[in-house]
């Protein structure tokens, strides 16, 4: 089978499955494992956003939103020459990945077409399902999909008795953006009470609605961002007044908190050593999260 990657939680679950070999295309972001990156890209970004803080960044796609336009350029001719038997988009947001709305129309006359849209932890798991069904590799897709619900239960369990901290987990600093789709639920399922709703789409925040959730952990984990520039944009925070008495975390959200993917079961891991330390001591990877 040939296989196009639209969407990089999408190509991670598919070598972990063990069909990285039938994989022919991918996107620019597609970065896990490193391996991918050999494969052609058929997807890019339009606009360069290296070098741009998060305002700057913030307004780049604000704008590109009001004139109708895409952020990404997708290579229909590129797609076609590599004759997939299978492409996989997805329809969970315009800014992190291509939309099928930026595909045209004989998009889904080229192959056939899985597409992916998770709210929630039990629809990332329902999708690498799905995709292991339409790889061929169903009981590959199970275990993997046992492997991630045994590791978040094992949290769960252990947090019930916990109390809930209220934690704020920023998707976007400049401007604030409190978290959604499955990250509130990952909180939730550590100990915590997050700012942001479960299933609801991210959104910009006033420092208001802030204070009064009064936030006794904020969690800087800006869409896309390694843990390196995560923590080099939230320090900042640490001078504004409704972050004075909270501790501040920056994490790794490119590589477990933005995708949908098997790296939701390190995520929660991460959040819960973060929100109730006393219980959770080292149960999250190295390097993944820092104090600010």
């Amino acid at each position: 089978m040939r296989v196009v990657s639209l969407v990089p939680s999408a190509t991670e679950i598919i070598y972990m499955l063990g069909a990285g070999d039938e994989v022919v295309g991918v996107t620019y972001a597609c970065d896990t494992p490193p391996e991918a990156r050999m494969k052609d890209v058929v997807v890019k970004p339009i606009y360069e956003m290296d070098g741009l803080s998060e305002a700057e960044i913030d307004r780049v796609v604000s704008g590109a939103y009001a004139r109708g336009e895409s952020l990404y350029r997708v290579d229909m001719e590129r797609i076609r020459s590599l004759r997939p038997d299978l492409i996989v988009a997805q329809s969970v947001c315009d800014v992190c990945a291509a939309n099928t709305r930026d595909f045209s129309e004989d998009f889904w006359k080229i192959a056939r077409v899985i597409q992916v849209g998770p709210r929630g932890v039990e629809e990332i798991l329902a999708d690498i399902l799905t995709l292991g069904e339409g790889l061929g590799r169903y009981r590959e897709a199970t275990e993997l999909v046992d492997s991630i619900r045994q590791r978040i239960h094992r949290v769960a369990e252990k947090s019930k008795p916990l109390g809930r901290r209220r934690v704020f987990f920023m998707e976007w600093l400049d401007p604030p953006f409190c978290s959604g789709h499955w990250v509130p639920e990952l909180v939730e399922l550590a100990g915590g009470l997050d700012l942001g709703l479960k299933g609801a789409h991210s959104r910009r925040v006033s420092e208001r609605e802030i204070a009064e959730h009064r936030p006794e952990i904020i969690i800087a984990g800006p869409c896309g961002f390694n843990l390196e520039k995560a923590y080099s944009d939230a320090r900042v925070l640490r001078k504004l007044w409704w972050a004075a008495e909270a501790m501040v975390y920056a994490v790794d959200a490119g590589r477990y908190f933005s995708r949908h993917g098997p790296g939701i079961a390190e995520a929660v891991e991460i959040l819960a050593e973060i929100i109730h330390p006393e219980t959770f001591r080292g149960i999250a990877p190295e390097k993944t999260y820092r104090l600010v």
